[in-house]
């Protein structure tokens, strides 16, 4: 039998969890040759030691830290994949990859980057912004030899580009494909033992957490007013709970600032390390979990009770949040106070 290339291109702990699960359970047997490619930048995925092997089985990681796009794409190109995974389709390196490799006669699909598959954007002036996404992003692509003569329309319409031809999403039934091409939308697998231990092995995790009758919440890297209204909030939470443990983890994008805050605030566990947080979700029970609208609540966990207290940055006015539609998923509530939170009656 052949064996078909499957090439994954990924840029957060997220997307290389995604891509993991795919390759674990979808793409496990032997006729499949999967390749993940982890692009690290700035301070993403630092927690990863490259010197290790981590390949396993079908499995091979492959590492292009700080690389030129150019020479990220032209790699990644030589593999010549029967299929090619993407998890971004905004960003112009991914955009020039999707459209090269399909001409090549890959089918490409498109992985979850978090809440982006469900939210909906509203841009004010969006033609504008169309116009100046489309600018910047393929002047990018001429600066850096990647240009082949297709202008590229970088609309906001999630999963919207010609040569994409699978949407993976976590809640299939609550995804509304709003772009003008057909795909085929497929559910994304509950992750799986052998991909929360090779997630586990990648960044080294040994951490001990409480696992039962917790509050955890997961914040956001924001534009100052609106930090101080999430600092706020988990204020409050402390003082409505004070006989159970709160703990916070990090996003690997939190301001020193930020951190040394949280650090301060008494009966407060934070958790600073790098890794992915669904590896924590998944071990809960009878939790409470909670944040603004971060991607790690797309990982449902029955026996814990979701919350997005959005409506509470919404009441701000923030031009940027007014921009951005949140729905919430069938198993989170939207909340505006400490006292709606409650743990799970099981």
């Amino acid at each position: 039998m052949l064996t078909t290339k499957n090439v994954y291109v990924v840029f957060t702990e997220y997307q290389l969890l995604q891509a993991i699960n795919i390759a674990t359970s979808v793409y496990k047997d032997s006729y499949f040759n999967n390749i993940i490619y982890i692009i690290r930048e700035g301070k993403r995925m630092n927690g990863i030691n490259r010197q290790l092997d981590y390949n396993e089985d079908n499995i091979v990681f492959k590492f292009l830290d700080l690389a030129p796009s150019k020479i990220i794409a032209d790699t990644i190109k030589a593999e010549k994949p029967n299929h090619f995974l993407i998890f971004q389709d905004t960003t112009p390196i991914n955009v020039y990859l999707g459209h090269t490799i399909s001409k090549q006669g890959a089918k490409i699909s498109l992985g979850p980057d978090g809440y982006g598959s469900y939210e909906v954007l509203k841009k004010r002036l969006k033609l504008l912004s169309i116009i100046k996404e489309s600018f910047t992003n393929n002047l990018f692509l001429i600066k850096n030899k990647l240009f082949t003569g297709k202008i590229h329309i970088f609309d906001y319409t999630y999963g919207n580009n010609d040569f994409t031809k699978n949407i993976w999403v976590t809640h299939p039934k609550e995804y509304v494909h709003r772009g003008k091409n057909k795909v085929n939308v497929i559910e994304l697998p509950s992750f799986n033992e052998k991909c929360l231990m090779l997630i586990k092995k990648l960044f080294n995790f040994k951490l001990v957490f409480p696992t039962q009758d917790s509050i955890y919440f997961f914040n956001q890297p924001l534009w100052v007013d609106l930090a101080k209204v999430e600092y706020d909030f988990l204020c409050k939470v402390l003082i409505q709970f004070p006989n159970k443990n709160v703990i916070l983890k990090l996003h690997p994008l939190t301001s020193a600032e930020m951190k040394s805050k949280y650090k301060a605030l008494d009966k407060l566990q934070v958790i600073d390390a790098d890794f992915p947080a669904e590896i924590i979700i998944s071990s809960l029970s009878n939790c409470i979990i909670y944040s603004g609208f971060s991607t790690v609540l797309i990982t449902e966990n029955k026996k814990c009770n979701y919350y997005f207290n959005y409506p509470v940055f919404r009441a701000t006015g923030h031009r940027i949040i007014k921009q951005i539609g949140i729905p919430a998923l069938n198993h989170i509530k939207m909340i505006s106070t400490p006292e709606e939170m409650e743990f799970p009656l099981l």
